[in-house]
């Protein structure tokens, strides 16, 4: 997951959160470099046996809290990984995690 919540090459607010009707598409206009590169799209994200993340260090933690955490998080891409029947597993450091309630 990248520090703005990304998955994948799927980028908060850009217009392939939405796609549905590819599997795999390009992207030219990442906001990230490179600009050009393919991404899976949730119908394949969502359909995998089991989804991993990985996340470390403290520069993680209040994206983490989002996705985990917050109703505003549902519209970052990595809260949009929901298996529908499959596994999702987080593996964090304790700093990522430093911001997560225990429960």
């Amino acid at each position: 997951m990248g520090p703005d919540g990304h998955t994948c090459s799927l980028f908060p607010g850009h217009k392939l959160l939405q796609e549905t009707s590819v599997l795999v598409a390009p992207i030219s206009d990442s906001p990230k470099p490179p600009p050009c590169r393919i991404t899976m799209t949730y119908p394949v994200i969502n359909n995998a046996r089991c989804c991993a993340f990985t996340c470390c260090g403290a520069g993680k933690a209040d994206v983490l809290k989002r996705v985990l955490h917050d109703k505003e998080g549902e519209a970052l891409p990595a809260a949009r990984v929901k298996p529908t029947n499959g596994e999702l597993h987080w593996f964090l450091d304790e700093a990522a995690a430093s911001k997560l309630a225990l429960k």
